[in-house]
């Protein structure tokens, strides 16, 4: 920004017009804050001030901070709710001991008929020369 410097006598009227324009310009701001004093009474510290302080506050909260809030608990409570499900309810479940073997092993014992016919055996041939 450029600055010029006046001196000699214009110098001086230049400051004095400055301050006299600033002088004016105080002048009016005084006056305003006064009206805005004056239109504005202090808020006295009465006994309920925080009471209907909150109040406010709680009339402004919107319906989507009482969702979100609302979410928030119905998720806890389902944590709690399988928390204590997982406590209460493993030990009344019984723990068989695991079967030894493979899974092919298994499955071989659960489907016995299957095992013997992919060796070529028949059931039902067996089943006859046994009566």
């Amino acid at each position: 920004m450029w600055k010029i410097k006046i001196s000699g006598e214009a110098g001086r009227e230049s400051a004095k017009f400055r301050g006299t324009k600033m002088e004016r310009l105080d002048q009016e701001l005084d006056s305003l804050f006064a009206a805005y004093r004056n239109a504005v009474p202090d808020p006295g510290a009465s006994p309920d001030f925080m009471a209907r302080l909150w109040g406010r506050i709680d009339a402004q909260r919107s319906f989507i901070y009482r969702l979100r809030r609302m979410a928030q608990i119905a998720v806890a409570t389902a944590a709690v709710a399988c928390l204590l499900g997982g406590v209460l309810f493993t030990p009344l479940t019984k723990h068989e001991a695991p079967a030894g073997g493979t899974y092919v092993d298994i499955l071989a014992d659960a489907h016995p008929e299957d095992v013997l016919a992919t060796t070529g055996m028949r059931l039902d041939l067996l089943d006859a020369d046994q009566h």
